[in-house]
């Protein structure tokens, strides 16, 4: 195989999202994936007979719909499933808290825990929407370039600013004044009650190591908010069929636009001669030949694992040993005999369930984190996909799947290899399930616990990180993954990254894939080096 003119290194969302767009524009491209099934983390398996479970990722929310749209996924029978609960937080003794897609329902359910809440809620929704869409017209660009700007790029950079400027003066500064902001800071200036503010406060754990009392919570609460209609609490729709779906119909679309996607093929070195990207060699010692590499795995190991760090000088080198990369989130699959006896339970849980009582909660859980320990008394949030995909389970069988936080990478003490850590982490969130929703631990008829090291193993996810790199505000924009590269282009030239380590960030949005596409097409049609550097 050669004469490629792009050469894609991974079949995660993004890295099909890539592939699709310049195939579709014409070029040859080759997407190499060293699992059997596309989708990285956004992908499904058989983890048990006879079911379709979503291995990592579950929720589709942040997905943008303009890639939907161009790459004819709809129309191809890709479904979105809208349930009636958004998110029910579990406060204890069988009682929950439920926000609904409908605004009324809500508004009622907020009202039996503060009467003062439920009046001002519809003002926060609307605060969280008009936020978003300024924050997405930043997230829907490259970033920006801060040094010798050339005046096409100077107009490229004005558009934004002034589609921004007619949302409203008001809305940009409120954003900009807000972003800095911790998530309890945030929450504790519109409300009263401790579980809806520990509820809400949830939007801000992905993708960072602390609690709700760090700062950048409130950007990650609106980053979260930036794609389907957020109801109040973060964007959320899910895909029929799983979360596995979605990347199959990536991967469709890159093959029906004319790019050959291949499973089981585990790319073992980036060729690289003259400092130029020359094609890829594969782990059976196959040598492939392309005009451009593009790496959809993170960061760290695109450049020490697949590059080596000897090719990139020590300047580099020391930012991208910088990049912070750890996961905290281990993920527990169960396959059930039923539903817990909650009331409702069939509505209550078809959207997010949550064990995040109140903000101290969820501070606590990130400080047994922060010092290397899994947390004692971890936040969980839990989708039941079966309450809207019946087939993904036999008859009579649920799912459901639980993201654990806080379960770190780095254990001061102990190691993920130990089974005696393994079964720790499984007791305590079991017991913390028994708690907020008795009945539910009955119910468990097989599971499987991913921790960090697994997802690192899988799927992999350095560190166990699925965000390729932390959402802290020292790692975002320009400086995502490194300062002075987070244009998709590296110091190697015609490599280029596509994956949630660039810019905008993690989560399934295909946002990153997307503008990693149009930026290698600018490049590609303009004849400029496709390698050229953001800033000098």
């Amino acid at each position: 195989m050669s004469g490629y003119d792009a050469v894609v290194i991974g079949a995660g969302h993004n890295a099909l999202v890539t592939a699709a767009s310049l195939a579709r524009e014409g070029w040859r491209v080759l997407v190499l994936e060293r699992r059997e099934v596309v989708g990285g983390a956004a992908a499904s398996d058989e983890l048990f007979p006879g079911c379709r479970v979503n291995l990592a990722a579950q929720d589709a929310g942040l997905f943008r719909r303009e890639i939907v749209s161009d790459l004819g996924l709809d129309a191809r029978g890709l479904e979105w499933v809208h349930p009636p609960a958004v998110a029910t937080s579990l406060t204890g003794g069988g009682e929950a808290l439920t926000l609904w897609r409908d605004p009324r329902r809500s508004r009622a359910e907020i009202a039996r825990h503060s009467t003062a809440d439920a009046e001002r809620f519809p003002a926060w929704a609307d605060y969280l929407r008009s936020m978003a869409r300024v924050l997405r017209i930043a997230l829907e660009q490259p970033p920006p370039i801060l040094h010798g700007v050339s005046a096409r790029e100077r107009l490229r950079m004005l558009r934004p600013l002034l589609r921004a400027a007619r949302l409203g003066k008001r809305t940009v500064v409120e954003l900009l004044r807000v972003i800095p902001f911790s998530a309890r800071d945030l929450l504790d200036d519109w409300f009263a009650s401790d579980v809806l503010k520990g509820m809400l406060a949830t939007s801000a754990l992905p993708g960072a190591r602390h609690g709700p009392s760090a700062m950048g919570g409130a950007f990650r609460m609106l980053y979260h908010a930036t794609g389907t209609e957020a109801h109040g609490f973060r964007s959320s729709i899910f895909v029929k069929g799983g979360i596995g779906v979605l990347s199959e119909a990536l991967a469709k679309a890159a093959r029906r636009h004319g790019a050959e996607v291949l499973t089981g093929a585990q790319v073992e070195s980036i060729r690289v001669e003259d400092g130029m990207a020359t094609g890829v060699l594969l782990a059976g010692g196959e040598e492939i030949a392309a005009r451009v590499v593009i790496s959809g795995v993170d960061p760290r190991r695109t450049f020490f694992g697949l590059v080596g760090a000897p090719r990139l000088g020590p300047e580099f080198n020391r930012k991208v040993t910088n990049i912070r990369l750890g996961g905290t989130t281990a993920a527990l699959h169960l396959l059930l005999d039923g539903l817990p006896p909650l009331p409702d339970a069939a509505e209550r849980l078809s959207g997010h369930t949550l064990v995040a009582p109140d903000l101290e909660y969820l501070e606590r859980a990130g400080d047994d984190a922060k010092y290397g320990r899994c947390s004692a008394r971890p936040h969980l949030d839990m989708v039941v996909p079966t309450l809207h995909n019946p087939a993904l389970a036999p008859p009579g069988r649920h799912l459901a799947s639980i993201q654990i936080r806080y379960a770190p990478y780095r254990l001061r003490s102990g190691s993920w290899e130990d089974g005696a850590t393994r079964d720790a982490l499984l007791a305590g969130a079991l017991d913390v399930l028994d708690e907020f929703l008795p009945g539910l631990r009955e119910r468990i008829v097989d599971h499987r616990l991913l921790t960090p090291l697994d997802l690192e193993a899988d799927f992999g996810l350095t560190g166990g990180d699925e965000y390729h790199g932390q959402m802290g505000l020292d790692q975002l924009l320009f400086m995502r993954p490194v300062p002075g590269w987070g244009r998709y282009r590296t110091p190697v030239e015609r490599l280029f990254l596509c994956g949630s380590g660039t810019h905008p960030g993690g989560g399934v949005t295909g946002r990153p894939g997307r503008l990693a596409a149009r930026e290698i097409l600018r490049g590609g049609r303009r004849g400029a080096p496709l390698g050229e550097r953001d800033q000098p």
